[in-house]
């Protein structure tokens, strides 16, 4: 017996092997599970990478779609048909591959097609009577009504299908493209008494595009201010319009900020001068106008002090400092009631500002006006120019539409040079149609 047991101690050959199989197994079949899970770990990432690639394309159709109706009629590639006023066409659509300039391909070869409708609805239940375009609430709120023909402003829905090497992705967003309501009152406005100097010229008679006299036949004042304020020329600066001076506008009710000379409130003026929307936007840095050699166009926003562009532009120029707060800033320093900035809890010493006394407002450098100075180029400017305070307009610059400031401190300086001030309906209005979009719903198919 101890001879049989010693024979299978020392005989373990077999079940070496078995042990050795055994492991084997376990290896293939975590080898497999591995592989399998790899497997379909590549297989989702493709299917996300699919979608990814198609979804961008088509997220590029809708930018393409905003961009083209938000175009001015004035910029050379408007296309009118792009955008239905009313009385809206409940069967108005367009397809943006036959826009000019049309760019339905990426660079990584994905494209996208693009199809632009009204939104329409059965307004009634009734089958009979005519489907009705849904419009936008003139008040920019966040409901779709349905006024009569001609109010609001048309919902466009914007079907953007975009296609990648293995798939399609359909995103579907509806907007409606509010335009600008200016608020202008002459070639120049301003809350302030307006110094003309130098060989100035501002006429606020109507000009045309090309600055030519006639334009529409809208004319208007030279330089329009607020109450109690004066205009005042030395050497040969000139002024006309009808009239050429006026100084009846009310202070109470004068703009303090872009938003309000655009015609703009609430969530409104966010779409249009929110940093997404515009050109450029932040303190001025040379890097557009003045020393790029680069033109001006769209809205461009100058968060400081901005010397003037320096190349032919168009648009919408802001010089606007946003923590600029006019009725703080120039505030009385006496307990005054009727003044039009007047506000119960400035009375309060704990305010940092409190104004009854030295205004520390003024000690702030943050809180300071931006300055249009010193513009001394040779350019043209075509549109509007909306600055905190203005300060020399120095060279020979032409500026066809408007200038409007906000402050009513000190005395505004118009000139040093030979610049001409010439109002202009029509650049007004062309610009003044180069509304954003305001995004009502978004989906994906």
């Amino acid at each position: 017996m101890k001879r049989l047991l010693k024979k299978f101690k020392d005989d373990e050959s077999g079940l070496t092997l078995i042990i050795v199989m055994m492991f084997l197994f376990l290896l293939t079949i975590l080898g497999m599970t591995m592989y399998f899970m790899s497997s379909a770990d590549v297989n989702i990432s493709r299917n996300i990478f699919r979608g990814a690639r198609s979804f961008y394309a088509a997220e590029a159709g809708i930018s393409e779609a905003i961009a083209r109706l938000n175009l001015s009629t004035s910029d050379p590639k408007y296309d009118v048909a792009m955008y239905d006023s009313a009385p809206f066409d409940i069967n108005w659509s367009y397809n943006l591959s036959s826009a000019p300039e049309f760019t339905g391909e990426l660079d990584s070869g994905d494209t996208y097609e693009v199809q632009i409708e009204h939104r329409t609805i059965d307004h009634d239940d009734d089958p009979t009577t005519d489907d009705v375009v849904v419009t936008y609430d003139k008040g920019y709120f966040p409901s779709i009504t349905y006024p009569a023909a001609g109010e609001g402003y048309a919902v466009e829905r914007i079907t953007s299908t975009g296609y990648s090497s293995d798939g399609e992705t359909v995103v579907v967003m509806e907007i409606s493209k509010i335009p600008m309501d200016v608020q202008v009152e002459g070639a120049v406005t301003a809350n302030s008494d307006v110094n003309l100097t130098g060989n100035i010229n501002i006429d606020g008679h109507d000009h045309d595009m090309e600055g030519n006299l006639g334009g529409a036949g809208n004319d208007s004042t030279g330089v329009k201010t607020t109450t109690g304020n004066t205009v005042t020329s030395g050497g040969s600066a000139s002024v006309s319009g009808d009239p050429a001076t006026d100084n009846t506008l009310d202070p109470n009710t004068y703009p303090n900020s872009p938003e309000e000379v655009l015609g703009l409130s609430g969530a409104a003026a966010g779409d249009y001068l929110d940093a997404a929307n515009v050109d450029y936007y932040g303190p001025y840095d040379g890097s557009i106008g003045m020393n790029s050699g680069s033109a001006l166009e769209g809205i461009t926003y100058i968060t400081g002090d901005y010397p003037g562009p320096k190349e032919n532009g168009s648009g919408i120029l802001i010089i606007h400092n946003p923590n600029f707060d006019p009725c703080r800033y120039e505030a009385s320093t006496s307990a005054d009631p009727t003044h039009p900035c007047w506000d119960t809890d400035w009375e309060n010493p704990a305010d940092t500002y409190y104004y009854l006394g030295a205004n520390k407002y003024h000690d702030d450098a943050t809180v300071q006006p931006a300055k249009l100075g010193n513009y001394t180029s040779t350019a043209t400017f075509k549109g509007l120019i909306i600055a905190d305070f203005v300060e020399k307009i120095a060279g020979t610059p032409t500026i066809i539409g408007a200038i409007v400031s906000l402050s009513s401190f000190d005395v505004q300086h118009y000139g040093t040079g030979n610049a001409d001030i010439l109002y202009s309906s029509e650049a007004l209005n062309n610009f003044a149609s180069m509304g954003f979009a305001t995004k009502i719903s978004w989906h994906k198919q």
